[in-house]
């Protein structure tokens, strides 16, 4: 069985950074907390030596509080953990130790890492190391994560502990609470250890601490022993004891002892330089954190990161787009015609390729949200929101899933983790949806672009995320007036210094989230892309009467012996009308027709437009994920046969601007449902996860569905009141 080492500190203090050096993973990082919201295990060999390694959510305590610090307390005090490998961010050395006070009660041996160890130079703080290890009872290290120095001495230290050769450098240091805590410990510690089962499971002191503390997941673990009675007593003859003999409650005075002992090892081990000026973080927190600039800077960072995301990924989705064109063409060349040819060319090529043109700006959108993440900005950001977030009844927490959902809504839906309050957790879960991810962008720069001037498309674009957010705000007001009454919990969060991304994190993370969409993109799409392409060509395609008509035609035309440009242009008309015989005969259409009524008002409410059941079908199909939408337009409108020489837009567009019947007022309003109208089926699978209950899931769709609905419907009747076809 390989040594298991336990990644435990503080949120941001560089602990996944580590894991990735460590394993070779590739895990998000972010200098801001709750990126890490599970634990994740990888593995690594040195010396001939396995390590496990797990990397466990960051915390400031293991009072358990929220969902994230119970997932790191359960997992530091079970006795899989045969080491922990404790992260210090060595400028901010004094606030980490708290941590470290309580995981020396865990009576486990311990390595602690002195990690970012070069900003703490370059404030000037000097630690002694050799001290330090006196003073901890374990091995100390310096390291640099993100740049991955100090990893190898780190693995090595790690190799040997797990052989049993530096096994004297870990010994047990406890913290000293005094006469009375400690006497009072003991007492407590005699009746956990009358309970085996419960000894055994769980160190006696950590737990007896956690008691005293009146930490509901101490309180938890006592309520399963049989000894439950005598425990509980002696914890309540031992708090009172204590509150009437030193006048404070336990946990004050165990939390005296541990920041005392915090506060006079740093007086030890370290020493910094006075300040004399502000520091950089100070002078820019000053500007960007403002009482009145911070929002509207916030504002324009966004759109300046939407702008640059669509400018430089306009060359590379030309190219991609030209690239496919080609597949398409040669494909429909070289191949003997025939269904699985059409499953290729009419299917497979366009549905994909409507989904892969996309990857570029993604990228780039997600890179850029990523540098801001690391920068430390993204924290700000949730800082200045705080206010606007408790007015409109969100924890200021809240505020964090919701810009992560402009990526994907099923990590930010994870990330509720780190709200210590359930009916807030519940509330941001279930407003997150509303967010605009970046699989829905795909379906706005699709529309937008072929409906609407590139101005005109990138301001109703940016408009959508706006409106993800405000609605996401508004509906967690109506949510806690009706359903969870109560004022939310107060937001404290930590603002780390400023750092400089490393350009490798930001390229990882760009990879990370373009090799997410190829993956979707080979799996669900493909499977998406082949099943519409199905219901959209049968029964028709297999109509033998309809197959000799068409081969009749065609030979009729070739008779004519007309010049080619004129035969070629005959005979492309046969095919459309062909194609479009079978499609309107469909299975789709068939299913399209059925549900265009109650979508009706929204997608074709002057009853001009035959065809609207296409855009139902893709909708449904949106359910399973929203970059089906795009595919699905792509095989349901034939986009692979509209390509025009010299035509700006991509082949699906021009089969929309060409076939569709959507207006600009419909083609907003066809947006604005999109956007609304149901989570993805991850998502949703998410919210009954992390909601712990399949009704909250059901909850969320039945309200988007009614939401979106309703928005898009007073979309079209503004629009039509202000005189907009």
């Amino acid at each position: 069985m390989p040594l298991v080492v336990a990644l435990a500190g503080n949120p941001n203090c560089g602990k996944t950074t580590l894991f990735n050096a460590l394993t070779g993973a590739r895990h998000h990082v972010g200098n801001w907390p709750g990126v890490t919201v599970e634990r994740r295990s990888g593995t690594f060999e040195c010396d001939g030596v396995d390590l496990e390694v797990v990397d466990l959510p960051g915390t400031y305590s293991l009072a358990a509080r929220s969902e994230d610090e119970r997932v790191a307390a359960q997992a530091l005090a079970s006795p899989e953990v045969d080491l922990v490998l404790n992260v210090l961010d060595a400028s901010n050395l004094e606030r980490n130790l708290y941590l470290t006070t309580q995981l020396l009660e865990l009576g486990k041996p311990m390595v602690f890492v002195l990690n970012m160890i070069d900003d703490a130079e370059r404030r000037g703080i000097r630690v002694d190391q050799g001290a330090m290890e006196e003073l901890l009872g374990g091995p100390v290290l310096a390291t640099i994560g993100n740049r991955e120095e100090g990893i190898a001495a780190l693995k090595a230290l790690l190799a040997s502990l797990a052989r049993g050769e530096a096994a004297a450098r870990c010994r047990p240091v406890a913290v000293d609470y005094g006469h009375d805590v400690e006497g009072e410990l003991r007492k407590i510690e005699g009746e956990i250890r009358r309970d085996e089962t419960l000894a055994a499971t769980m160190p006696a002191r950590w737990l007896a601490l956690q008691l005293l503390e009146g930490s509901p997941a101490g309180r938890q673990a006592a309520e399963e022993s049989h000894a439950r009675e005598a425990i509980g007593q002696q914890v309540s003859r031992s708090a009172a004891f204590l509150e009437r003999h030193l006048g404070q409650d336990a946990s004050t005075l165990v939390a005296e002892g541990r920041y005392g002992f915090a506060h006079g090892l740093v007086k030890e081990v370290a020493t910094a330089p006075v300040e004399d000026r502000k520091s950089m973080t100070a002078r820019l927190d000053a500007i960007l954190t403002h009482r009145y600039l911070g929002i509207p800077i916030f504002i324009v960072i966004l759109g300046l990161v939407y702008s640059v995301s669509f400018i430089l990924g306009q060359i590379p989705q030309n190219w991609i787009a030209e690239g496919f064109k080609a597949l398409g063409s040669t494909a429909a060349r070289h191949l003997p015609p025939g269904e699985l040819t059409s499953l290729l060319v009419d299917g497979v090529i366009p549905g994909v390729s409507a989904v892969i043109v996309f990857v570029p700006v993604i990228m780039i959108l997600m890179g850029c949200i990523a540098f801001m993440e690391d920068t430390g900005y993204m924290a700000r950001a949730a800082f200045i929101m705080d206010r606007l977030m408790h007015v409109m009844g969100l924890h200021g927490k809240s505020f964090i899933p919701l810009i992560m959902g402009s990526g994907c809504n099923v990590p930010a839906i994870q990330a509720s983790r780190t709200i210590e309050s359930r009916q807030d957790r519940l509330i941001t879960i279930l407003v997150t949806p509303l967010v605009s991810c970046s699989a829905r962008l795909q379906v706005y720069i699709v529309i937008a672009g072929t409906f609407f001037t590139p101005f005109k498309a990138a301001m109703a674009i940016v408009a959508m995320h706006f409106l993800g957010l405000g609605l996401a705000v508004l509906m967690a007001r109506l949510l806690r007036s009706a359903m969870f009454s109560g004022p939310s919990s107060p937001f404290v969060m930590e603002l780390p210094p400023y750092r400089l991304p490393v350009l490798k994190s930001t390229v990882i993370h760009m990879w990370e989230k373009g090799s997410l969409f190829l993956t979707r993109a080979g799996t669900t799409i493909f499977a998406g892309a082949t099943l519409v392409w199905f219901l959209s060509r049968f029964p028709g395609t297999a109509n033998p009467q309809w197959t000799q008509e068409y081969v009749q035609q065609r030979q009729a035309v070739l008779a004519l012996h007309l010049p080619q440009a004129e035969a070629a242009g005959r005979l492309r008309a046969l095919k459309l009308a062909r194609e479009s015989r079978i499609v309107n005969s469909s299975f789709a259409a068939r299913i399209g027709k059925e549900v265009a009524p109650v979508l009706q008002p929204i997608l074709d409410p002057y009853h001009r437009r035959p065809e609207a059941w296409k855009d139902v079908i893709a909708l449904t199909a949106g359910f399973v994920a929203k970059e089906i939408v795009v595919s699905t337009m792509a095989v349901i409108h034939q986009a692979s046969n509209q390509t025009r020489p010299g035509e700006r837009l991509s082949p699906l567009q021009q089969a929309l601007k060409d076939h569709s019947g959507l207006t600009p007022l419909t083609a907003l309003a066809f947006m604005v449902f999109t956007l609304i109208y149901t989570p993805c089926l991850g998502t949703v699978a998410m919210i009954r996860r992390e909601a712990g209950s399949w009704g909250w899931a059901g909850f969320s769709i039945a309200y988007g569905l009614v939401l979106g609905w309703g928005l898009a419907w007073l979309t079209v009747v503004a629009g039509h009141w202000l005189g907009f076809a």
